[in-house]
C-alpha cells in the first residue's frame, strides 16, 4: 500500500473509531436491564464498598435478587466504578466505558498484527477491527462482555511479544481476567490456550521461564474462580442454559440422555456458520445485531474471497498465525454452542471477534502483495460498507422495537426522577427487576445506594 492508500485507511479507522463514542444514548435506544443492573453495582461499590445486593468487595456481584444465579464480574465492575467516578453516572457515561474498552481492543489488534507481520499488517488488522459490525455493536452496550476482546487480544500480544518471564506473567493475568469476565470465555480458553501454546512453541521453542510465569500466574489468579465453579456458586446460569440441562433435554427430546445434548451442540455449531447469521441479519436478538448486516463486514467477506482465490500460499509465513486465529474464532463458537437459547449467539461467541479481525487483516496483507488492485479494492469496500453500516445504525436501528432496550423504563426515569417523583416511577415499573430500578434511583433520582435500596425493599414488599 502506498502513502495515499495508507492515509485513506487511517482516515476510515479514525472515523469508525471516533463515531462509536457518538450518540450512545440514541443508538441503541434505551438502556437494557443488564446495563442498568451492572451500573447499579458500580455505583453502590463506589459509595459503600459493596455490590448492589450488599456483598462487600466481591469477585462475583450477585444480581436480580440472586435470581437464576445471575451475576456481574469483577474485571468489568471495578474498572467501571473508577470510570463513573471520573466521568459521571449517566447512561451515556456508562456506555462510553464500553466504547473506551473497544478502542483499547482495536489498539491491541493493531499491535498483534504488527508483531506477527509488519506495520502494514497491523494497519490492515486495525481496519478490519474498526469496521467490524460485531465489535462496533458491543462497543456501545454497557455489560461485562464488552471487556472480553480487550483482555484476550492484549493477553495474546504479551504471549507473543517476547521470551521474558514478565510477559508470561502479564499474559497469564490477562487471560485469567478474561475467564472471570464472562462465563463462556472459560470454555473458549480451555480450547484456545493449547492452540496458542503450540503456536508460541513454533515461534520461540519451549521457554521455561516464560511458561512457568504464565502457568503460575494464571493458576494462582484462577483459584477462586475454580473454587466457585466446583462448588456451584456461579453455575446457576450454566445449569439452566446448558445443552445438557435435564429440563431442556426433557422438554425438547423427551429424554435426559447426554446423546441429545451433544446432538444439540453439533447443530448449534453449524448454525453459527449460517449465511443469515454471518452475512445478512446476524443474531436473533436486536441487542446483539442491528438486523441490517451480519457479523461479517464487507472486508471480512473480501478476505474470504481472497483466501479462496489463493491469496495465501501454503508456504506463507502467516499460515500458522491464520490457523491460530481460526482456532480462536472456532473456540468461541464452540463455547457459545454449549448453550441452547437464541442460537446462533453473537454475544456468547464475542471472544472470537478479535480473532476474526486479525484473520481478515492478515489475509488482506497477503492479497495486497499478490494482487495489484487489492489495496484500492480494500479501501473502496471498507468505505462503502462503513457508510452503509453507519447509516443503518444511526437512522434505522434506533427504530427497533423499544422493548429490546427497555425504553419505557428509561423514559419513566427521565420524566419522574429528576422531579422527585420516585414513588410514581416505582409504581409505573413495579414489574421490572429491582436491580435495574436501583440504578435509576441513584443516577437520576440523586439517592444513595442505601436510600434507594430501602425504597425498593418497601415498594416490592407492598407490591408482592
Amino acid at each position: 500500500m502506498n502513502r495515499l492508500q495508507l492515509a485513506i485507511l487511517i482516515a476510515v479507522v479514525i472515523v469508525m473509531g471516533a463515531v462509536r463514542f457518538v450518540g450512545v444514548e440514541i443508538s441503541p435506544p434505551g438502556f437494557y436491564v443488564d446495563e442498568a443492573a451492572a451500573a447499579a453495582n458500580a455505583l453502590c461499590l463506589k459509595q459503600t464498598g459493596m455490590g448492589e445486593l450488599g456483598n462487600p468487595w466481591p469477585l462475583f456481584f450477585p444480581a436480580y435478587d440472586r435470581h437464576m444465579g445471575a451475576f456481574f464480574t469483577a474485571p468489568y465492575i471495578y474498572p467501571l466504578t473508577g470510570w463513573t467516578a471520573l466521568f459521571g453516572e449517566s447512561m451515556g457515561s456508562v456506555r462510553l466505558f464500553s466504547a473506551f474498552l473497544s478502542s483499547l481492543s482495536l489498539i491491541g489488534i493493531f499491535f498483534v498484527g504488527s508483531l506477527v507481520g509488519d506495520r502494514k499488517t497491523g494497519w490492515l488488522c486495525l481496519l478490519a477491527g474498526a469496521v467490524s459490525p460485531w465489535i462496533f455493536q458491543f462497543s456501545r452496550i454497557a455489560w461485562d462482555p464488552a471487556i472480553v476482546p480487550c483482555l484476550i487480544v492484549w493477553g495474546l500480544y504479551f504471549t507473543l511479544r517476547s521470551r521474558h518471564w514478565r510477559d508470561g506473567a502479564i499474559a497469564g493475568l490477562l487471560f485469567a481476567a478474561a475467564a472471570y469476565a464472562y462465563p463462556p470465555v472459560r470454555a473458549q480458553l480451555a480450547f484456545f490456550l493449547p492452540i496458542l501454546a503450540w503456536f508460541r512453541y513454533t515461534r520461540f521453542g519451549f521457554d521455561k521461564p516464560f511458561a512457568s510465569a504464565f502457568v503460575l500466574t494464571i493458576s494462582l489468579v484462577s483459584l477462586p474462580l475454580v473454587y466457585a465453579t466446583l462448588t456451584g456458586e456461579i453455575q446457576g446460569r450454566w445449569r439452566l442454559l446448558s445443552v445438557f440441562s435435564h429440563d431442556h433435554l426433557q422438554g425438547r427430546y423427551g429424554s435426559t440422555s447426554a446423546f441429545y445434548g451433544w446432538l444439540t451442540f453439533a447443530k448449534n455449531v453449524v448454525k453459527h456458520f449460517s449465511p443469515d447469521f454471518l452475512f445478512y441479519r446476524g443474531d436473533f436478538s436486536a441487542r446483539s445485531s442491528t438486523k441490517y448486516v451480519g457479523l461479517l463486514s464487507g472486508i471480512d467477506m473480501l478476505a474470504l474471497l481472497a483466501l479462496f482465490a489463493g491469496a495465501v500460499r501454503l508456504n506463507s509465513k502467516f499460515v500458522g498465525f491464520l490457523l491460530l486465529c481460526a482456532g480462536g474464532y472456532l473456540s468461541a463458537v464452540v463455547a457459545a454452542s454449549f448453550t441452547w437459547d437464541w442460537i446462533p449467539q453473537a454475544l456468547r461467541s464475542f471472544g472470537g471477534a478479535p480473532f476474526l479481525a486479525l484473520f481478515t487483516g492478515t489475509v488482506l496483507r497477503e492479497a495486497v502483495d499478490r494482487f495489484r488492485p487489492a489495496g484500492w479494492l480494500i479501501l473502496a469496500v471498507s468505505f462503502v460498507f462503513s457508510g452503509y453500516f453507519l447509516w443503518a445504525y444511526f437512522t434505522k436501528y434506533p427504530q427497533i422495537d423499544p422493548s429490546w432496550f427497555d425504553n419505557a423504563v428509561v423514559e419513566s426515569a427521565k420524566t419522574n426522577l429528576p422531579a422527585g417523583r420516585w414513588e410514581r416511577f416505582l409504581a409505573e415499573n413495579h414489574s421490572y427487576l429491582p436491580s435495574g430500578l436501583h440504578y435509576y434511583l441513584m443516577a437520576y433520582g440523586n439517592q444513595t445506594c442505601t436510600e434507594s435500596a430501602a425504597k425498593l425493599q418497601d415498594a416490592y414488599r407492598i407490591s408482592r
